[in-house]
């Protein structure tokens, strides 16, 4: 299903139309039809989910009337040593299903209490 991007994604900005491909229940991949640029998703509920409210300027640009037209997924960036895998929880990927559009949104990580997580954890 194709999305038009109303607000940039981060690495993509010369992007304006995404294609959402569903894996399964937890992962999805996003493809630029510009560039083919592929980013790995996985899905908002798949671990625990943070609280956070959406901008008026985001909500407007998405055109958000509901929760239940969105969908967030974060970045995943798979590695050919699992362990050394990430994602970006701190910028996610919404998508609005209703209107067919599609952006990245920065969160403030000290509003969400999780701050710390960028700071490096002391060696013992």
């Amino acid at each position: 299903m194709s999305y038009t991007v109303v607000v940039p994604i981060d690495g993509c900005e010369e992007e304006t139309e995404f294609e959402l491909i569903k894996l399964d229940d937890f992962f999805s991949l996003i493809q630029g039809k510009e560039t083919g640029v592929k980013l790995r998703l996985m899905s908002f509920g798949a671990l625990k989910s943070l609280a956070f409210e959406f901008p008026e300027d985001f909500k407007e640009k998405l055109e958000i009337e509901s929760l239940e037209d969105v969908s967030i997924y974060y970045i995943f960036v798979l590695q050919a040593h699992v362990s050394n895998s990430s994602m970006d929880i701190a910028s996610p990927i919404v998508v609005n299903n209703k209107t067919k559009k599609i952006g990245q949104i920065h969160l403030n990580l000290s509003e969400l209490g999780i701050d710390l997580l960028n700071e490096k954890l002391p060696k013992f």
